[in-house]
């Protein structure tokens, strides 16, 4: 399973950097912060590269276009960003061409697979729901018309239409019977109580039937023979990647490691806090404070990765480039160990693995630390229920 880069605000070097250590596969770039001109020279810079190139076109967001708080960067200034009346969206009269104007669009910028436009479901038996069905069943048929390159169909769900299980389950009776199904599709896992504290989000997404949902789209959806790209996953890509994800992508900012539509509104108070250096400790399965990092190593050597960044950040701290790519080459290490292709295999490997991550946090308890135990250990158990509800769900013994 490859792991992508979710572009945000201020990439500098990260993104290039990522490429040449080999840490990332590509990237998602977004037209919130590239304009068409900045997203052209990216795409040329990073295809030169030999990455996988893709752009989310955000449509979506589309629904706070009239929004007094909305916080929408340079999306306005695509041509194929606008929302047309709500009746012809149900109608389904205005989906074909707002397909079609943004496939053009991503052909024009030579990007070679596109990621078709969708709207954002709020509940699973609403009628974005039925929209976004609609959207998923032409995706194909327009982009044979603009080109015929492999798409994938966006499927952006809030974590409340995956609550309740039987309506969840007719979404993929759904997605399973398209006539003309897509190439593969981005799946976008929304929360709805992100709360930026400068550090890091605090979100609604850690809840076992939400992350269960999640894997079994992807298992789902891949044993159908669909090529499946996860947005803005973090420590959640080896749970994904183990249920049959291609790729899963994360960014260098709290707000690019968990979606929410929140992103595209201003923040009703001002600046946060600036966060901290962090490092993803695989053995840990988190992303620790890089002092709370240093102090765990010292008692407990076996928090740390073993990998390339490692030397960095026992140097002096280390540089938000650096702290990107130890995240990239951490995830990408954790899966490449426990994304083999084998679901029956990994899956009882990886609670393994869970299990080990319980002890040693644990351990470090035991050693005095206080810093997050108790939320990382909470964290555990909702990973290791996910999988038994995953396993129940997809009747894997």
């Amino acid at each position: 399973m490859k792991i992508l880069a979710q572009q945000g605000y201020g990439p500098k070097d990260k993104l290039k950097r990522g490429l040449d250590d080999g840490v990332i596969a590509g990237a998602i770039l977004s037209p919130r912060y590239l304009n068409p001109e900045k997203m052209r020279e990216k795409i040329d810079e990073l295809a030169a590269l030999g990455g996988q190139i893709l752009m989310d076109p955000e449509l979506y967001a589309a629904r706070y276009i009239s929004h007094p708080a909305a916080n929408l960067g340079n999306l306005e200034m695509w041509d194929y960003f606008q929302m047309p009346r709500r009746s012809a969206l149900i109608s389904g009269k205005a989906i074909p061409g707002l397909i079609e104007t943004s496939l053009e669009t991503q052909s024009n910028l030579g990007l070679r697979e596109w990621i078709a436009p969708n709207v954002y479901v709020d509940a699973a038996d609403s009628i974005e729901m039925a929209i976004s069905l609609n959207f998923i069943s032409q995706t194909k048929e327009v982009a044979v018309r603009c080109g015929d390159r492999p798409v994938f169909a966006t499927l952006a769900l809030s974590r409340e239409a995956v609550m309740d299980r039987s309506q969840f389950q007719d979404i993929f009776d759904a997605l399973t019977s398209v006539e003309t199904p897509p190439d593969g599709y981005y799946i976008l896992m929304g929360s709805q109580s992100a709360q930026d504290s400068g550090n890091q989000v605090r979100s609604d997404i850690y809840h076992s039937q939400v992350i269960a949902g999640w894997m079994y789209m992807n298992y789902v959806l891949s044993i159908n023979g669909a090529r499946v790209i996860n947005g803005y996953c973090h420590l959640l890509s080896p749970l994904l990647g183990l249920c049959g994800a291609e790729s899963t992508a994360s960014g260098w900012f709290s707000g690019l490691r968990c979606f929410s539509m929140n992103r595209y509104l201003r923040a009703a108070r001002g600046g946060g806090q600036y966060p901290v250096i962090r490092y993803v400790s695989n053995p840990l399965l988190a992303r620790v404070k890089q002092p709370d990092y240093m102090e765990f190593k010292a008692v407990h050597p076996q928090v740390a990765n073993g990998l390339g960044c490692d030397v960095i950040y026992e140097e002096g701290e280390p540089s938000r480039t650096v702290e990107a790519l130890q995240s990239w080459e951490a995830l990408s290490a954790l899966c490449n160990d426990y994304c083999s292709g084998d679901v029956e295999r990994d899956l009882p490997a990886f609670s393994s693995y869970i299990d080990r991550a319980v002890q040693l946090w644990t351990e470090l308890q035991a050693s005095g630390f206080r810093q997050d135990v108790e939320s990382n250990l909470e964290r555990m158990k909702i990973m290791r229920d996910a999988i038994d509800i995953f396993k129940e769900w997809a009747e894997i013994a």
